[in-house]
């Protein structure tokens, strides 16, 4: 090709070598419509499809956000109900989903497979341009929102997917502190409207707005293509000018966004949901926002990022310090908020008392102003442009969708879509920069000078959860408006809604989807390698790697002699490390050379249980490191320091303990289904009980323990910590894990441990006693459910496809499309525990009633089987997503530890895709016996199970 070549109706504009990720970019203009299309072409296996739409709120109803869930709701070439959710039961699909942002919404999907590339973009295409929307009404009341009442004494209320799924991010307080501070920021363009929609508004939202938008955003003009991997370009290009573009009008593009003249400083104070038992003290959070520049500006924006790191990186970076050490907060983050046509810096205090604003402003005002007057750390800087530069090259997956997004960034705005993904230049430029004052005016701009400054105090009311409601758009109110035909009508309404739901797709609607054939489904899973070998005396597993130049390497130390309360101990250890100093270097120092060094560093206690072992698992301590294979001796020094030479200071350990119950219960707020399930799964096995001891509700419980006993005794706390991590790390416990290009000497590295003294056995049993009924109360408008069955699956491979089925068509169908909730699922862990999750969830009753028909619509759904073909290829494809180098090295580690051959896989494999009907009703008894449910959500949600026996916890 070669430019300005013509290619079914694109004219090859421009052809550009980006060799810093051994890819050409070939971008092209379709003639006719003005459609953009660019192809990132390199070798990489997953090929990927993208359509984006510049989309440019103008209120707060979510419309875009109901657009991007309706459009996936059938097609005039596809006329199914939900073809996205049939996409899901049989494709390969390594990526599939739509995103919405604050000015663009994108519907991205990629495949290994050839075939299944083609049959994804091909749905996906028909979507955006052709949906069912203009036709059947019902999709907009399910996807956004209706008012449900059936006239038989229930009260009215709005439901919706995308109306619950708000109610979900409003309940988190980043979320909506993210939303008001971009409200207070761009009073004069579309960025102070929340595109996710605001619950208080979504019901403002009209179908015939829903449709009148869609046609006008939804065009040619507005439109942005991007491709990426090693695809034939050319059937792709075909497809969509002679099926979409040719005899399509070119409609208009958005415009552009008005750009944010400065503000006037100003604070505004409001108001956010905390639970009726939970303090007020300590729990108001101040913010303060400004813009930056523009998204051209990148230098700068990665400057800012660097910044970040240098002040408040961690406790002892100077601008955290100093706000800590007052005594009013409890945590700070400092951060650039990007992705908008102007990004924005904020600095946010946290865990503090709403009389201390000024204290704390003043306090922030006097470091930046030293660090103005001294400089900025020279060293810090250039630990995070190592850092940025190190997570530049080693990306994240899937790689053409991180590529696509980066490309959306400067392409809607009408820049050069290659700014934010060809990077290579800037780290040299900001590495030369720190000789001048290039940082310090950035900085001086961002929290020195307060034109153009926003002060957001968001304070704790155990009121606003009531008040909130009372504000929300009156279901009550809308009834009463209606006379009596039209409460009739309105019942009618949601009876058609209902049936609708409950249809089912012809076989001849099916038949219009394009799918793949079992026999194009390998036999052989998709391999992970590991070489066992020894050094030094220790095992080394050692797993190739794609990627020339990163190291990936897993630390694990045998953890099978210590107590459930040294389990949990170590588990905090594991949080401390690289927080702490060492003998050598202080916290300050040593956070700056783990940046500088390396790309991640983490540790953790993990645990595998042998695939038929439900009383013991193999526990260990884990250290995760990724370097660049240029600093592995500088990587191995420090790593082994931090192992070995951690000092256990009381005040830090202290103030890293508080932060950590505070992040552990926004996360229950906020992601509680993790929480719920790892809860209904901790008395099935060893291997759940250690999940839900580190990691689950049961850790955040022992937290609030731990933090008392160490007001009362640390120097006992820390003795006890001191001794668990001498006995552990060493070489007698260890088994090393090395994903890399090539193989590397390790010797310096392990040398540098004890010998110590091996554990006594290498598995131990764990045990939580657990509610057979449990409701954890939290400050949330949406609730969160689980519930998991004692007995184990004997087939798993047939259980692996058939929560496929359960997920997709009968929980998706009760939870979700009728429930209103924003997700539903099933799922069967390697040992055979079954558990189901609902996931912002309107109603628990609803789906706890839907749990227990699980067996009643198996038997029903094989009464008379459709082709289990695509169940069999959905399933395998969750069983091979896209993974990075190093998540494949800890995948394969996984393997290694559960005993688990990869002739077993393969002979799971075999099973899975020999799997006939007959296979599926043998085993439902599972789904009969006793169960352990727990619903996390608002007071009320949780107390309306009070008359059968519900043991009522809080955060």
């Amino acid at each position: 090709m070669k430019i300005n070549d013509v290619i079914h109706g694109f004219r090859l504009v421009n052809i550009r070598d980006v060799s810093d990720i051994s890819s050409t970019l070939y971008e092209f203009e379709h003639e006719r419509t003005g459609a953009r299309l660019a192809w990132m072409k390199n070798s990489e296996e997953n090929k990927l499809f993208s359509i984006a739409f510049k989309t440019l709120p103008s209120d707060d109803t979510g419309v875009f956000h109901i657009l991007e869930h309706s459009v996936l709701g059938g097609s005039e070439k596809y006329p199914l109900k939900e073809p996205f959710l049939e996409l899901l039961k049989g494709s390969l699909n390594t990526f599939l989903n739509a995103m919405t942002f604050p000015d663009m919404t994108v519907y991205p999907v990629s495949s290994r497979n050839e075939k299944d590339f083609m049959n994804l973009t091909r749905v996906y295409l028909d979507a955006v341009f052709r949906p069912a929307i203009h036709t059947y009404r019902r999709i907009f009341e399910q996807e956004g929102w209706h008012l449900e009442w059936r006239g038989d004494g229930e009260g009215p209320t709005y439901k919706g997917v995308v109306f619950n799924e708000m109610k979900g991010a409003f309940s988190s307080l980043k979320g909506r502190v993210m939303t008001e501070m971009c409200r207070m920021l761009f009073p004069d363009n579309c960025y102070r409207f929340e595109s996710g929609g605001d619950p208080v508004f979504i019901p403002d939202l009209t179908y015939e707005t829903f449709t009148a938008l869609h046609k006008k955003y939804y065009a040619p003009a507005n439109a942005y293509i991007f491709l990426d991997g090693d695809l034939d370009v050319e059937p792709v290009m075909r497809l969509i000018n002679d099926e979409y573009l040719s005899d399509r009008e070119s409609g208009e593009a958005a415009g552009d966004i008005v750009p944010q003249t400065s503000i006037s400083p100003t604070t505004r104070r409001l108001e956010y949901e905390i639970s009726a038992d939970q303090p007020t003290e300590g729990q108001t959070d101040i913010s303060y926002g400004k813009v930056l520049g523009f998204w051209f500006d990148k230098e700068k924006m990665f400057a800012v990022s660097a910044i970040s790191e240098a002040l408040a990186g961690s406790n002892e970076a100077p601008l955290k310090r100093a706000l800590l050490d007052t005594g009013h907060c409890l945590d700070v983050s400092l951060g650039l908020c990007d992705g908008v046509m102007q990004p924005f810096g904020m600095l946010e205090i946290m865990n503090t008392d709403e009389e201390y604003a000024a204290e704390l402003s003043n306090c922030a005002a006097d470091c930046v102003a030293q660090i103005l007057a001294s400089g900025i750390d020279r060293e810090a800087l250039s630990s995070a442009i190592d850092r940025m530069e190190f997570r530049y090259r080693e990306g994240s997956e899937p790689k053409g969708l991180d590529r696509n997004i980066n490309a959306l960034y400067a392409w809607i705005h009408g820049g050069d879509l290659l700014t934010y993904i060809d990077c290579s230049d800037v780290f040299a430029s900001l590495r030369e920069r720190l000789d001048s004052d290039f940082y310090e005016k950035i900085l001086r701009e961002w929290l020195a000078d307060e034109e153009g400054r926003a002060t957001l105090v968001m304070v704790p009311s155990r009121e606003y959860g009531d008040e909130l409601r009372a504000r929300e758009k009156s279901a009550e109110a809308e009834l009463a408006e209606l006379d009596e035909q039209g409460k009739a009508e309105l019942v009618r309404e949601n009876e058609l809604l209902e049936e609708w739901q409950e249809s089912v797709d012809s076989p001849e609607a099916l038949a219009t989807l394009p799918s793949l054939a079992l026999s194009e489904v390998s036999e052989i899973p998709l391999k992970l390698e590991t070489v066992v070998g020894e050094q030094n005396g220790v095992e080394v597993l050692f797993h190739p790697a794609k990627e020339r130049g990163i190291v990936s390497i897993n630390l694990y130390f045998s953890a099978a002699d210590l107590s459930v309360d040294e389990i949990f101990d170590l588990r905090i250890i594991s949080g401390l490390l690289g927080e702490l100093p060492t003998k050598n270097k202080s916290a300050l120092e040593l956070r700056r050379r783990i940046t500088s060094v390396f790309g991640d560093l983490t540790f953790s206690v993990d645990a595998f249980a042998g695939d038929d072992d439900r009383e013991r698992c193999r526990p260990f301590f884990a250290a995760h490191a990724s370097f660049l294979e240029t600093k592995r001796e500088q990587a191995f020094e420090l790593l082994s320091e931090i192992l070995t030479e951690t000092l256990f200071v009381s005040e830090l350990i202290n103030e890293q303990l508080l932060q950590e119950k505070e992040n552990f219960k926004h996360s229950i707020t906020a992601r509680g289904t993790t929480y719920a399930y790892r809860r209904v799964l901790a008395s099935f096995s060893a291997e759940n009980a250690f999940a839900e001891i580190t990691s689950g509700y049961e850790s955040y419980s022992r937290l609030g323990g731990l933090i008392a006993d160490f007001a009362k005794a640390p120097e006992s706390c820390i003795a006890r910590f001191i001794d668990l991590l001498s006995r552990l790390v060493c070489r007698a416990r260890l088994t090393l894990s090395v994903t890399a290009a090539s193989k590397i000497d390790t010797a310096s590295l392990l040398s540098a441990l004890p010998d110590g003294e091996s554990a006594a056995k290498s598995c131990a049993s764990y045990s939580v006693s657990v509610p057979a009924f449990e409701g954890i109360v939290v400050p949330a408008q949406v609730c969160y459910s689980a519930i998991a069955f004692e007995k184990r699956a004997a087939d798993i491979p047939a259980w692996k496809v058939l929560t496929s089925i359960l997920s997709l068509e009968y929980l998706w169908n009760e939870i979700r499309v009728k429930g209103g909730a924003y997700g539903a699922g099933a799922a069967v862990t390697h040992l055979g525990a079954l558990a189901f999750n609902s996931f912002r969830d309107p109603s628990a009753e609803n789906s706890r009633r839907a749990y227990e028909g699980a067996a009643d619509f198996v038997r029903a759904f094989f009464s008379d089987p459709p082709s289990l073909d695509r169940y069999i290829i959905g399933a395998v494809a969750k069983q091979e997503p896209l993974l990075s180098d190093a998540a494949r090295g800890s995948l394969a580690d996984t393997m290694y530890f559960r005993g688990t051959s990869e002739e077993a896989r393969a002979a799971e494999r075999r099973r899975i895709l020999s799997l006939t009907p007959k296979d599926f009703l043998c085993d439902l008894d599972v789904l009969l016996s006793g169960s352990t449910y727990c619903v996390i959500g608002s007071e009320n949600t949780v107390k309306a199970f009070e008359n059968e026996g519900i043991i009522i916890n809080g955060i």
